[in-house]
């Protein structure tokens, strides 16, 4: 077979990746090789990934492949709807979440109920009833197959999270690039989670790290609420977690003379609204880790963006990385520049 070589500890963001491109080879079972995984792909492709990957022939067991979603409902829905049918969809604890065309509403149900039958670990289905909205992100959703709720508890990075996916934004797919991050932090940090939503990022960090102090700014109460909640789950000691504007919740963070080692800032569309305030907070040598989208082959546009920000602010940009973490759409990727204050 062939074969996509990488390092072990990214094979959830590959297979992810391999997933949502259907580059996926579902004959084949990934194999592990000393510190790497091989995982089984149809066709060769330029990977966008930030660390060693190659291709390579290898053996591995063959998987007993059950119908797909697709082949299932090949026998009652018409080519025209087969054609419409998307059947990638999102795993959230036991919830999936996925988009429903309009010309299928109808078939809804019917579509729901053969994605449970296939993924045993499921107990709910819901549909996408609009984009996130508002200040706080959230998405309305619709229940189209099995159980009514909207709550499941995820387990990433070696904690359990309590998640409403309709009343907190909440993203799975960023799990690996909290691991990244957590990697990074050093012993006695004092570390800022901004727009920290239920807590991911902040007891992440507090339960893998030996940062003395974590803190947690989320606006939303409900996300808020869950956070604290998802802290006590953890038993997390050193994670204190603040609800409210993060401009408002700064200014008092700046009145208290409290700075941080590292701020994370996971807000893509608006985040160069609050790198002034996270400057604020900051010091030589802080590393903010940033978030922006920008089209494949123009990432270090930001670059630019930023310094003149740091210099609005009375700082400097003192060095900088970018790391691709995920795309929004084809060509245009989700990405995280770690910054460092000079």
């Amino acid at each position: 077979m062939l074969g996509l070589k990488i390092p072990l500890a990214n094979a959830q963001q590959v297979k992810e990746y391999l997933l949502k491109y259907d580059l996926l080879d579902k004959r084949y079972r990934m194999i592990k090789d000393g510190p790497s995984a091989i995982f089984p792909v149809v066709r060769e492709f330029s990977p966008p990934f930030d660390f060693d990957a190659e291709f390579i022939q290898a053996e591995a067991p063959e998987n007993e492949v059950a119908p797909s979603v697709r082949e299932s409902l090949s026998g009652v829905l018409t080519p025209a709807e087969l054609a419409r049918l998307r059947t990638a969809f999102d795993a959230v604890g036991a919830i999936g979440i996925i988009d429903i065309p309009p010309e299928l509403i109808l078939k809804e149900q019917l579509i729901g109920e053969t994605i449970l039958k296939r993924n045993r670990n499921l107990k709910t289905v819901l549909a996408k009833a609009g984009g996130h909205e508002g200040v706080y992100r959230t998405q309305r959703m619709r229940t189209i197959a099995g159980e009514d709720t909207r709550e499941t508890i995820v387990i990433e990075n070696g904690i359990r999270l309590k998640v409403n996916v309709e009343e907190a934004y909440y993203s799975v797919r960023m799990s690996t690039e909290r691991k990244r991050i957590l990697t990074q932090i050093k012993p006695g940090e004092r570390v800022l989670c901004l727009f920290s939503g239920i807590g991911p990022y902040p007891i992440t960090f507090a339960k893998h790290t030996q940062a003395s102090t974590i803190v947690g700014i989320e606006i939303n109460p409900k996300a808020h609420e869950l956070a604290v909640e998802n802290a006590a789950l953890n038993r997390t000691h050193n994670v204190r977690l603040l609800c409210g504007d993060a401009h408002e919740v700064i200014a008092k963070l700046v009145e208290q003379n409290e700075t941080f080692d590292r701020i994370t800032m996971p807000l893509p569309h608006t985040a160069a609204d609050f790198l002034g305030d996270a400057l604020k907070v900051s010091q030589p040598g802080t590393v903010i880790h940033y978030y922006a989208f920008f089209p494949d082959g123009h990432l270090t546009n930001v670059l630019p963006q930023l310094e003149e920000l740091f210099a609005r602010n009375g700082r400097k940009l003192a060095h900088w990385h970018i790391t691709r973490v995920g795309q929004q759409a084809p060509r245009i990727w989700r990405i995280c520049v770690d910054a460092i204050v000079g």
